[in-house]
């Protein structure tokens, strides 16, 4: 299989079909499928989105197409372009659709309809996957403490000093320490013997692995901070010295598989190498009571760029430099960040611009060979990282190319058009809408430097087609430059 097929726009895949490449055609069908059923799944009304599988409804509708095709030598029917290849298939999938809510409405009237969840047939679909993370653990916590107990340990998550704590609950800091010892004693003494690790697992993961290891006992958690797809991020501070730093507790179905577990943290050890400003430094990791890891980081003071407010296009242009610089070292180091948001990337209180959040998506770099890629490509919405909205259609399905650094070049584009905008490029129907042929077009404006910037990056970097984006940064940085 030509790996260089799937980074081709869809239209040179028509002409090398009609040319006879069944590999392209391959990727092509491959790609209409994953379309098609983000198509379906939009028109989808809640009412009937836990009985009408998406994919049951292409299957059938792609057999019914090729039946017809078959059916006579001289078919009305013919991939001339994308343009009538697409309105063909989804007319077929439309079709079959109203027909299957014709059946299902007709069950549901005659009584004879049983609801089955959509989750249980077709679990690739689940948009809600099972996590133990930081907070679950208080639901344990809050088994084995008492009433004043549970009220110190809140006060001490809050970031409370011993003077504060003894103050709000009247009594003295002597009292307090001897609590806080009781406290101590009853959780780890629950949760390591309900839950303890397994080693094997814990061996695997730390295999190879440079970062130092941070002890769960060291540092004292704080409020959440956000969360993600990787897990949610709490501030903390370290015990010696109070030093506040992040700890981001990993999602559990991230961790309990042990080939993903030891690629997550592989790849923050990775990234922790990346000797740049504009990079979160990556401090260590460690495991929690529950058995799962979490990855400590610098702690970064300041607002995302999703939260910034009102700039300027010549402020914006000194961010994207800076952004473009941060991955430029990325890639250089081997790196694909490959979720870059205006969330994952922040303005410190001196205006140093850092990208964080590294540990999702770069393991998509190295996690199928190309043969499975192909392989898998009809399975629908693969979790290879990214976030809608910014994420590029190689993302979505391997259909659309693998990933690689011009996955981030994508996101850059996405990254200009939000400065420029305020919006993400995709943003209704964000799936149906990143997997479209339709490219994203800014117009350019007249007399305005910065913002002619800002378009013509969103306009290079946007490219459904991986072979039609730059395949460096160092392109952008050159148009920021000029």
């Amino acid at each position: 299989m030509d790996s260089t097929l799937s980074n081709r726009t869809s239209r040179e895949l028509i002409e090398l079909w009609r040319a006879g490449s069944q590999e392209a055609a391959q990727v092509l069908l491959a790609r209409y499928e994953v379309r098609l059923i983000a198509l379906v799944a939009s028109r989808l009304s809640r009412r009937f989105e836990d009985s009408i599988a998406p994919e049951d409804v292409v299957q059938s509708a792609m057999g019914s197409f090729f039946r017809v095709t078959k059916a006579s030598a001289k078919t009305s029917i013919k991939l001339e372009s994308t343009v009538t290849a697409w309105n063909i298939l989804a007319t077929f999938a439309r079709r079959k659709l109203a027909r299957v809510i014709e059946r299902e409405t007709a069950f549901k009237r005659g009584g004879g309809w049983n609801r089955i969840s959509f989750n249980d047939l077709h679990p690739s679909f689940s948009t809600e996957p099972a996590a133990v993370e930081a907070d679950e653990i208080l639901v344990d916590v809050k088994s084995v403490l008492d009433e004043e107990q549970m009220r110190l340990l809140n006060l001490i998550l809050e970031n409370a000093s011993q003077a504060e704590a003894a103050e709000k609950l009247g009594v003295d800091e002597r009292t307090i320490r001897r609590r806080m010892v009781t406290i101590r004693e009853t959780v780890a003494s629950r949760l390591v013997s309900q839950n303890q690790p397994d080693s094997s697992s814990t061996d695997s993961s730390a295999a190879n692995i440079s970062l130092p290891n941070i002890s769960y006992r060291t540092f004292v958690l704080g409020k959440l901070l956000g969360s993600g797809a990787l897990g949610k991020v709490y501030l903390a501070r370290m015990q010696t010295d109070g030093q506040p730093i992040a700890v981001k507790f990993m999602h559990r179905h991230l961790w309990s598989n042990p080939k993903s577990r030891f690629s997550l943290l592989n790849e923050i050890d990775q990234a922790s190498k990346i000797n740049h400003p504009g990079v979160i430094k990556y401090l260590g990791w460690g495991q929690s009571p529950h058995g799962g890891p979490y990855i400590v980081s610098e702690y970064v003071a300041g607002r995302s760029l999703a939260r910034v407010g009102h700039h300027d296009a010549k402020t914006a242009v000194q961010w994207l430099v800076h952004i473009c610089e941060a991955l430029a070292a990325s890639h250089q180091a081997g790196i694909v960040h490959g979720d870059l948001t205006p969330n994952n990337v922040l303005i410190d209180d001196k205006g140093r611009i850092v990208v964080i959040d590294f540990g999702f998506a770069t393991q998509s770099n190295h996690s199928l060979s190309e043969e499975n890629r192909l392989a898998q490509s009809v399975d629908p919405f693969e979790s290879t990282g990214g976030t809608l909205g910014f994420a590029a259609p190689e993302q979505i399905s391997s259909a659309f190319g693998k990933i690689s650094c011009c996955t981030d070049i994508y996101a850059i584009g996405g990254l200009a058009y939000y400065l420029l905008t305020g919006q993400s490029p995709h943003s209704d129907h964000a799936v149906l809408d990143t997997l479209s042929e339709r490219d994203v077009v800014l117009t350019k404006p007249l007399g305005k430097q910065a913002e002619a910037k800002l378009v013509a990056i969103a306009n290079l970097t946007l490219k459904k087609a991986i072979n039609q984006r730059p395949i460096s940064v160092g392109e952008l940085l050159r148009i920021l430059h000029d």
